[in-house]
Formats: structure tokens, sequence, C-alpha cells
């Protein structure tokens, strides 16, 4: 009785070391490298271990298999001793046939269960048991070694080497990555939506977003506070446009509803100058300008001539809407 259940736990451990290596191999390839290295660099020690082993595989490769191996040997010792104190004898029919009716047993509990859970949550799976790997590759290192030294050998004079991860990136792999950020939680939707309306619309003309000064100066009459009033609830506006005429010529300025509405000091005084704006400038130049001015509207010219103006809302609505185009509305 004490023989079969040595054998049984031997068995067991030969399944569990198999179930181990199979499952910690698919988390250290289905990992991802981005999350790790951001992890790293919040301060998580652990993260930080695991991404090195993670950017160089040939550091776990040798390990796991040569676990995966002495998985294997302990399980097929477990197996001809239980055949062996089972049927007497064994030959080595009767040796093939025992194994393959073990089989499903050690494929199911010993690869494709661990695989299965390693592959749907890497990070954590590897979190959990890296410690224990970590033990297991010192153990082994002597072993392993010489396959890792002969794995960057390889590497070295097949042009394999690896690539430091964090390079200038192109457009195309900085997209990829913005990509699996927000697939690993790292990226919100909405920054996600962002980000890729900047790659989109970014450097685009302001043209089809420009309001024609003929429409965008509509305002006629006395320019007073009732006026601009009764005009920006005429059109439903929010800001109300105007040219006034100074010194030095005409002067595009703009008033916001809610100062009209608060405010009793003159209009001098609640008055906004529009800033300059190129017509060929790009929307997120464009966007620039505004933010850094801290005002709404932008007086567009075109060969030092008033042209229109452009909305900073519109502007940023078709950063945030990547593909979709916005057109310019008086608001």
């Amino acid at each position: 009785m004490i023989i079969w259940i040595g054998i049984l736990l031997l068995f067991l451990v030969g399944i569990r070391l198999s179930a181990f290596f199979s499952g910690i191999e698919t988390a250290f390839y289905r990992a991802s490298k981005l999350r790790l290295n951001i992890d790293a660099q919040t301060g998580d020690k652990l993260s930080k271990r695991i991404f090195g082993y993670v950017s160089d595989p040939s550091r776990f490769v040798a390990t796991i298999l040569i676990g995966n191996n002495l998985a294997n040997y302990v399980t097929t010792c477990a197996i001809g001793y239980g055949a062996i104190l089972a049927l007497g004898s064994l030959s080595e029919a009767m040796e093939v046939g025992v194994t393959v009716l073990l089989s499903p047993v050690i494929f199911i509990f010993g690869e494709l269960l661990p695989k299965t859970l390693h592959y749907r949550s890497p990070l954590m799976m590897l979190k959990r048991y890296f410690r224990f790997f970590e033990v297991i590759h010192f153990i082994l290192l002597p072993l392993s070694w010489p396959l890792m030294v002969l794995t960057k050998l390889f590497q070295k004079f097949g042009g394999t080497e690896l690539q430091p991860m964090l390079r200038i990136l192109g457009r195309r792999p900085l997209a990829s990555v913005i990509g699996q950020g927000r697939d690993e939680g790292i990226v919100t939707d909405v920054q996600h939506n962002l980000m890729q309306g900047i790659f989109v619309n970014a450097s685009k003309s302001i043209q089809s977003l420009i309001v024609p000064k003929s429409v965008a100066f509509s305002f006629e009459g006395e320019l007073s506070q009732s006026n601009l009033m009764e005009h920006a609830k005429a059109f439903g506006q929010v800001y109300v446009p105007v040219v006034t005429e100074t010194g030095n010529g005409a002067l595009p300025v703009y008033f916001r509803v809610s100062d009209l509405l608060l405010s009793r000091a003159p209009l001098q005084e609640i008055q906004h100058e529009l800033p300059r704006i190129n017509s060929d400038a790009s929307r997120l130049e464009a966007l620039l300008i505004l933010q850094e001015s801290e005002q709404d509207l932008g007086a567009v010219y075109k060969k030092g001539k008033l042209i229109g103006i452009v909305y900073r809302q519109a502007l940023s609505e078709t950063l945030y809407q990547g593909g979709m185009s916005v057109t310019a509305t008086v608001l």
C-alpha cells in the first residue's frame, strides 16, 4: 500500500511539474511587454524581474526545456513502476499500451488545462508562480547555462539579436502600441480615440473648418451689450465675433455671452482679441495656438488678409473623432 502511495505521489509530482513548465512557457510568450515595462518603470520590482526574462527568451527557454524533460521522466518512471507492480512484468508492447491509456490524463492536466489558464491570464499566472520559477531556474542553471550560451551565439551570428524595446517608433508601430495599450487596460477608450484622432487629423489643413468672414462677422449695428445679446439669441451663439476699428486698422475680437450676462464692465474690458492663425496651418498647430492663448476663437489670415475664423471646439472634435470628419459650425 505504501509503495502504491509513493508511485501515485510520484505520478502527481510529474503531472504538476509538466503543468507548471508548460503553463509558464505560454505565460512568458503571451505576457504583454508593454504592460510589464510600464509596471516596472512605476517601481514594481516583480514586474521588472519578469520583464528581464520576457525581453530575453533565452533566459527561460533552456530552463523550461530541461524542466519539461524532467517532468516527463518523473511521469514515465511512475507509470513504469506502477505497471510493473500491477502486472509483475512489463514488455515493450505493454509499456506502450499503459502509456497510451494514461496519455489523455497527462495531456489534459499536464498540457491543455495549464496552457489554457496561462494563455487567458498570463500576467496574473506569471506573478503568482514566478518566484518558484526563479528558484528552479537557479537550481537548473548549471545545466541550462550551456544552452543559454549556445542560443546567444546563434542570435549573434544569425543576425537575430534582440532589439531594445523602447526606440523612437514610427507612426504605424506607435499606433500598434497604443492599440495594445487599450487591450491591456493601460489606455482608456477616450485616450485611444484621442491619439488615433491625432494620427488621422492632426496634420490636415484647417481649410474645411474655417467659418468665412462674411458669416462669422455678421453682427451689424451699434456695438452695445443689448445689441450683442439680441444677435447671439437670434443666431444661437455663445460667442459673438466682431470686427472693430482701431488706429492700426480693423481688429477682430469676440464677446462671450456669459461675460455679457454676468459682467457690468465696459465692452472694451470684456472683449477678447482673436489670435492670428495662418490659413495653411495644420489643425493641431491651430489648436495649440488657441490653447496657449487661452482663447476659444482664432482669426484666420491668408496672405495678410482676414478670411474667417476657426473654433477651438471644432478643432478638438476633429482630433477626438478620429477618421470622422467634422465641419465647422457657428456656435
